[in-house]
Formats: C-alpha cells, structure tokens, sequence
C-alpha cells in the first residue's frame, strides 16, 4: 500500500482513495477498514498537501466542457443540414405527386 502511494507520488498522479485502491489492488472499504486507518490518514493528509490537483480536475474539466461544446455545435449543424434536405426531398415529392396526378387525370 505504502508502494502504491508512493508510485502515484512519483507519477504525479492524484493522490486519493481511488487512484490509491487501483494501484495498490485494494478496494476502498480496505482503507475504510479501523485496521488500516493509518493509511486513510496518510491518503487524506497527502490529498490535502496537493491541491495542485484539484486544479487539473478543474482543467480536464475545462477541456471535456469545451469538446462537449464543440460536438453540440457539431450536432447542431448536422440537424440543420438534415432538415434541410428533408425540406428538398419533400417539395420533390410535391412536384411527382403533382406530375402524378396530372397523368391521372389525362
């Protein structure tokens, strides 16, 4: 466990009972644990000395908000051309329908 803290440390990863449970192969209830509140104590006190990575949430954040905005535009643009062309197929079937019905009546 003490491994896997230190691991994320050195990767810069953030520190927190998620990404400690996945490194170290435990799950969260094993730091939950009475047993084991040493190690829930060093987690919670390394997580409060790195707000640094509360920051790069907040970018990620940023980023996954600005591709979301991005696809929306794109969508909305996709809607608009394929309304566009159910307006060009529908005044079409008008005009058949029209040729159709003069042949009908000839």
């Amino acid at each position: 466990m003490v491994a896997a803290i230190a691991a994320s440390q050195a990767q810069g990863a953030p520190i927190n009972f998620s990404t400690i449970c996945l490194a170290a192969r435990v799950s969260k209830t094993f730091l939950y644990d009475p047993k084991h509140s040493d190690l829930a104590e060093q987690i919670r006190s390394l997580r409060q000395a790195h707000p640094h990575f509360a920051l790069n949430e907040s970018t990620n954040s940023n980023q996954s908000d600005s591709a979301k905005d991005a696809q929306i535009v794109r969508f909305k643009e996709r809607i608009k051309s394929l309304e566009d062309q159910v307006r060009t197929l529908k005044e079409e079937n008008e005009l058949l329908y029209g040729k159709l019905s003069e042949r009908a009546l000839s």
